[in-house]
C-alpha cells in the first residue's frame, strides 16, 4: 500500500511540473502573439502613412518626447522608416523595405508560435497520460 502511495506522489509531482511548464509556455506564447499583433499594427500604420504621403497629404501622429509625454507632429514624407533589426540595431529603410522586414519577422514569430503550440500539446498529452496512470493506481485501492 505504501508503494502505491509513493507511486501516486511521484505521478502528482510529475503532473505539477508539466502544469508549471505548460503555464510558463502559455505566457511565452502570449508574448509572441503580442509581438505578431504589433507587427501587424505597424504594417497597417506604415501603409496608411505611405498612402497619405503618396496623395500629398500630411499625416498627424503623436510622437513620444519622454516620460510618457507626447506631442502632435505632422509627417510630410513617410517614405523613410527606421526599423528595429534586433539586438539593439536599427536601419533606415524605405516604407516597402520596412514592410518586408516586418513581414519576415512576423513569419519567424508565427513559426515560433507553431513550435510552442506543438510543445504545449505534448505537455497536455503528458498530463493526460499521467492522469490515466493515476486512475489505474487508484482503481485497485477502491475495490
Amino acid at each position: 500500500m505504501a508503494e502505491v502511495s509513493e507511486d501516486y506522489r511521484n505521478l502528482a509531482a510529475k503532473y505539477q511540473e508539466f502544469q508549471r511548464q505548460a503555464e510558463a509556455l502559455k505566457q511565452e506564447m502570449d508574448m509572441v502573439q503580442a509581438s505578431i499583433s504589433s507587427c501587424d499594427q505597424t504594417i497597417i500604420t506604415i501603409n496608411e502613412l505611405k498612402t497619405a504621403s503618396a496623395e500629398g497629404k500630411t499625416a498627424e501622429a503623436m510622437v513620444p518626447v519622454g516620460f510618457g509625454s507626447f506631442v502632435y507632429a505632422e509627417m510630410k514624407n513617410a517614405d523613410r522608416i527606421i526599423v528595429d533589426l534586433g539586438a539593439g540595431f536599427s536601419a533606415e529603410k524605405t516604407a516597402n523595405e520596412a514592410i518586408e522586414t516586418l513581414n519576415r519577422r512576423k513569419e519567424q514569430l508565427m513559426k515560433i508560435l507553431e513550435q510552442m503550440s506543438a510543445s504545449l500539446t505534448r505537455f497536455i498529452q503528458g498530463m493526460q497520460a499521467l492522469e490515466a496512470e493515476a486512475a489505474k493506481i487508484q482503481q485497485p485501492g477502491q475495490a
